[in-house]
């Protein structure tokens, strides 16, 4: 091959002898590689020194970056900026030489987004409770701003299409049925607004916040009548979305299933409900209180007549002609005492999972945690003896890191034992006068001349003297209750938060100090329950070993204490393992449920001592198992998880929109925003 011999260099050569030379390198980079010139270039590259390099593709507009159509919207909403952020961005980045599209770009394809379905926000008159219980501050009437797409049908279909589209719908191996789209409805409160929302479940992780669409959102509490307010506007469409058909790009033809989901409070005021302290408080069932805590018999899931849309509305319109609309009369018509906001079957109304792990695990902790306050008040009661006995110094006892506990105890025992010791002193004092008194009462049946004032006058100090030693008594009794222990600072409950804190678990500060879900699952493992449970016996065992003195009952007592909590976590930890996870279960498992299930039942009411049955205990005993075996899911799929994951991801929503100052059009851009995050031909994850 010839190579031409060059006159000038290619720096002072002409553009077009330079393209020659160009031309001339391609054949020999070609004949050198054996036929693969892109290997041969990469490593010339190389070697070249990065700054020359990127000297180079500088100069030939190479190193540009451009960000793709769309993706500038995506990472809007993922990020968390709004267009004057947004903006910002745009030109710190072009100093980089990396380029967006426009700001009208971007807005147009955020409107491409919605555009099946309007959007729409406004303010309406929400009923507000008044914080004070007292009834000083009652409940007013005040515009609170909410936002809605409408219909809601063609949003659901829209999406399905954009599902369809990103080749992401699933069938999960035959588990729903092939000619069936499921699609589940919810509600809850949280983050100071209500989100009403809908997930379709023929897709992977359908529970997730990605997977989850808030279509409606109000900032009020969610009463009967703020429900009805809102979202009673698609009590039509969800009626009518319920066996509809929809059309898939293939020609074929599947039914829309709609199915209902939400915590217990929620469930109870969507279907006309007075909630789970009713005589009548399952919304699957016609079970009475009196029932449930009845130990369970083989047919009672036969004998107990299923609730239905027919018999709520009947049992509605008894209420209604019958007793008036009287709530006093509510337990007589099965305590339905509203119309069914959304008409979607009963059976399709899913047992909330969560809610029952987190109530009856809640239920089991308080339990033993008043169990707890028993051996603490136990080993109170022991200290007067011990102390009176001089068998351990005060000083020892308030050094102890248990026993120390007490110090406000110990002294109000040494002030109300100067108390009983002065009413001991009037006592003896009392028996004297009651004795000369009667000597006097003795004479005055022989002497009539028996000074009368005298006689008064005894009876008088009787009498004063009585009085003085039950004030004493009564003063010394007042004492040592005002200084006993309270539950949560004894020896063995106040570790309780401690031990929490050393799993990495955290009671919260409101509802009751419950759990979140997070806490629960980690807190059912098998060595947080043997920490949890295996804490009492500890202690107990470190106290007697310092202070042999005290009674030996209390170890056995500890021991109990702890292997019942820890039988009792481990049964219903095994429960909620089998039905919280979010996949299919076959017929097997679900047979290992139910029998775990009625094990955990049996420890319960053999081991809890009038140990009443909850709502969601009965939920749990007699419907999560014909739940999951008339769908074939666990409540990890079909349940309220995704509906409680949204309030985090609105609130970091509203953060860029807090700079809008009307609310309504902050809530209608929160929305917005969400609604594009969650878009199905979303790009980037």
């Amino acid at each position: 091959m010839h190579v031409p011999k060059p006159r000038k260099s290619s720096a002072e050569a002409a553009p077009s002898t330079v393209r020659k030379k160009a031309r001339v390198m391609e054949e020999v980079r070609d004949r050198v590689s054996g036929g693969d010139p892109g290997v041969l270039l990469r490593e010339e590259l190389r070697r070249v020194p990065r700054d020359e390099l990127r000297s180079m593709l500088h100069q030939l507009k190479f190193d540009q970056v451009v960000i793709p159509s769309g993706h500038q919207l995506e990472a809007k909403v993922k990020i968390g900026l709004n267009y004057n952020q947004l903006g910002k961005l745009r030109s710190w980045l072009k100093m980089y030489n990396i380029s967006m599209e426009s700001e009208r770009l971007t807005r147009r394809a955020a409107r491409e987004r919605l555009t099946a379905y309007d959007m729409h926000a406004e303010t309406l008159p929400f009923c507000v409770k008044g914080a004070k219980k007292d009834g000083s501050d009652p409940t007013k009437v005040q515009l609170l701003p909410c936002a809605y797409i409408s219909p809601v049908g063609a949003a659901i279909f829209d999406y399905l299409e954009k599902c369809q589209e990103s080749e992401c719908l699933t069938w999960h191996g035959g588990k729903i049925p092939q000619d069936e789209i499921w699609v589940k409805v919810g509600g809850d409160h949280g983050g100071g607004s209500f989100k009403l929302t809908f997930q379709l479940l023929n897709r992977d992780h359908p529970n997730s916040r990605q997977n989850t669409v808030v279509f409606s959102i109000f900032e009020a509490k969610d009463s009967r009548e703020n429900l009805m307010l809102a979202i009673g506007r698609y009590a039509q469409e969800l009626g009518d979305l319920q066996g509809s058909k929809w059309r898939a790009k293939d020609g074929k033809e599947h039914t829309m299933r709609v199915f209902g989901t939400g915590d217990y409070a929620f469930l109870c005021l969507w279907y006309g409900l007075s909630g789970a302290s009713a005589v009548h408080p399952c919304l699957w069932c016609d079970i009475t209180k009196m029932e449930m805590n009845n130990p369970e018999s083989e047919d009672r899931r036969l004998s107990i007549p299923p609730r239905t849309l027919a018999t709520l509305q009947q049992h509605y319109r008894d209420f209604m002609e019958q007793a008036n609309g009287k709530l006093s009369l509510a337990k007589k018509h099965h305590n339905v005492i509203a119309p069914v906001m959304f008409a979607l079957p009963v059976d399709q109304v899913i047992i909330p999972g969560l809610h029952i792990s987190l109530g009856l695990y809640l239920r089991a902790f308080k339990l033993m945690e008043t169990d707890m306050h028993e051996l603490d008040l136990k080993l109170q009661s022991y200290l007067c003896g011990v102390l009176h006995e001089g068998e351990v110094s005060k000083e020892a006892l308030l050094a102890d890191v248990h026993l120390g506990k007490f110090r406000c105890y110990v002294q109000a025992i040494e002030q109300a034992r100067g108390l009983d010791d002065e009413a001991d002193r009037v006592e003896e004092e009392l028996h004297d006068q009651e004795n000369e008194l009667a000597w006097l009462a003795c004479c005055n049946g022989t002497t009539e001349k028996l000074d009368e004032a005298v006689f008064a006058e005894a009876c008088s100090m009787v009498e004063e003297l009585v009085r003085q030693k039950d004030s004493l008594r009564s003063k010394a009794e007042e004492m040592r209750l005002k200084a006993s222990i309270k539950k949560g600072d004894g020896p063995l409950t106040s570790q309780l938060d401690d031990l929490l804190q050393t799993l990495r678990v955290k009671r919260q500060a409101f509802h009751s100090n419950s759990f979140n879900g997070n806490h629960v699952n980690r807190m059912l493992q098998d060595d947080a329950i043997d920490e949890l449970t295996g804490m009492v016996e500890r202690t107990v065992t470190k106290i007697m070993d310092k202070f042999p003195d005290l009674p030996l009952s209390l170890v056995p007592r500890a021991t109990s204490t702890a292997g019942t909590y820890k039988e009792l976590f481990s049964r219903f930890a095994r429960c909620h393992k089998l039905y919280s996870h979010g996949g299919p279960m076959e017929e097997t498992a679900v047979c290992e449920l139910d029998k775990a299930i009625k094990d955990f039942m049996s420890f319960y009411r053999s081991n809890v001592p009038n140990g009443t049955v909850p709502i969601k205990m009965h939920m749990l005993e007699d419907h999560v198992v014909p739940c999951i075996r008339r769908w074939g899911f666990g409540l990890g799929f079909m349940a309220e998880q995704g509906v409680e994951h949204v309030h985090a991801l609105f609130n970091s929503l509203a953060r860029p929109t807090c700079t809008i100052p009307d609310p309504v059009a902050r809530l209608k851009s929160t929305l917005t925003s969400h609604l594009i995050g969650v878009c199905p031909t979303n790009t980037i994850g």
